[in-house]
């Protein structure tokens, strides 16, 4: 491939917001459905079972403390990217240990939507792909980290800080063309 043109910068990037306004986690299965783009950096639809809908927990946070980042690193001529994602749940409380419990094992895929509507697809890449069982491609995301604090005075935060990672081969790829529905209690979604 030739690098044969620049990248412009728009009026609509320069407006671009900092943020994440929405997070999506499920489990993989080993019935997931992902179809990458043949013509660009994109996924346009994540199923489950046989092409029908993915469910997907969707975790509210306090605002203005998710943050994603991703970080490139080239060794022996391989280049991976670690992408990582945290968020602040207030308060401490059985609900969120028991959810967070649930999750520290498993093999996950990610949404982060940020605030200017784009969503970012972590723990899932085409390069490198387990064709024969797309659960066993390795680049899944994993509980990081985490760290629950009561704070000592009246004004400090009580919660928990969640920490998500997934070492991938690519950089993330955007959700488009597909649909995330949210569920009206807002705690649930679904993919197609």
């Amino acid at each position: 491939m030739a690098i044969d043109t620049g990248l412009a910068i728009t009026c609509a990037d320069l407006q671009a917001t900092g943020g994440i306004k929405r997070i999506l986690i499920r489990a993989w299965s080993d019935t997931d459905i992902v179809d990458y783009s043949t013509t660009d950096h994109t996924i346009t639809s994540i199923l489950s079972d046989t092409a029908t809908e993915a469910d997907w927990g969707v975790y509210e946070f306090k605002n203005e403390t998710p943050a994603l980042t991703v970080t490139g690193t080239k060794e022996m001529g391989s280049t991976s990217f670690e992408c990582g994602l945290s968020f602040f749940l207030p308060k401490l409380e059985y609900n969120k240990f028991s959810l967070i419990e649930s999750i520290t094992n498993s093999c996950l895929m990610v949404i982060a939507i940020d605030t200017n509507d784009t969503a970012f697809v972590l723990g899932v890449s085409e390069k490198y792909e387990n064709a024969a069982d797309a659960t066993r491609n390795q680049t899944y995301a994993q509980l990081a980290g985490v760290e629950a604090a009561s704070g000592a005075a009246y004004s400090d935060e009580s919660g928990v800080t969640i920490s998500l990672t997934a070492r991938q081969f690519e950089m993330p790829r955007e959700f488009v063309t597909g649909v995330i529905a949210v569920a009206a209690d807002g705690l649930t979604a679904t993919t197609t």
